[in-house]
């Protein structure tokens, strides 16, 4: 189906879990952009019996049944050259504001640091047609930071990220700094 699709024109795709090799190369060639969302799969490609035996018995016997493709589709997907987005999928297992998990499931998958920073920022920009106004760092675009004390490229965990901001800005105000916030 998804080599189908790819014959058809398509711009984009979602999930490609399931991608063989071939598939990878004719993405790449079409210059598609692929939003993978990890996480939903993460427990049967890093296989965890116990968190899967937290799932829906739907869609648990699903991550049983399709887990040695799941694995696969993940080793093509990390090893390829396909320009990616980043998103979640967060429906029933994660709040919108957990997702940092995702970025920790990126970096479990091998995927670089700045792979994930580039997905999230600019090639997200790129997919919403919006890379005039969003999704780099340059004079005339809108952009929300946050300064960290640490390197987030090599910061692995969600709450390490989180004690490590410094400032963050929004529409080129500052609206939190560690030291106004350790005053009280």
């Amino acid at each position: 189906l998804m080599q189908k699709l790819i014959r058809m024109g398509i711009d984009g795709m979602e999930h490609g879990s399931l991608m063989n090799e071939e598939t990878a190369a004719m993405i790449e060639e079409a210059g598609i952009y692929l939003v993978p969302t990890f996480c939903p799969y993460e427990e049967a490609v890093h296989y965890d019996a116990e968190k899967i035996k937290e799932k829906q018995p739907e869609f648990r016997r699903k991550l049983e049944y399709y887990k040695d493709m799941l694995q696969a589709g993940r080793e093509v997907i990390c090893h390829s050259k396909i320009r990616l987005g980043y998103g979640t999928d967060f429906v029933a297992n994660h709040q919108n504001y957990e997702s940092g998990y995702e970025y920790e499931v990126w970096m479990n998958s091998g995927m670089s640091p700045f792979a994930a920073l580039k997905a999230a920022s600019k090639t997200n920009s790129e997919i919403l047609q919006l890379e005039d106004q969003i999704g780099t760092l340059e004079a005339g675009k809108l952009a929300d930071i946050t300064v960290f004390d640490r390197n987030l490229l090599q910061t692995e965990t969600r709450e390490a990220r989180e004690a490590g901001v410094v400032m963050t800005m929004m529409d080129g105000r500052i609206v939190y700094t560690k030291a106004d916030a350790d005053k009280g």
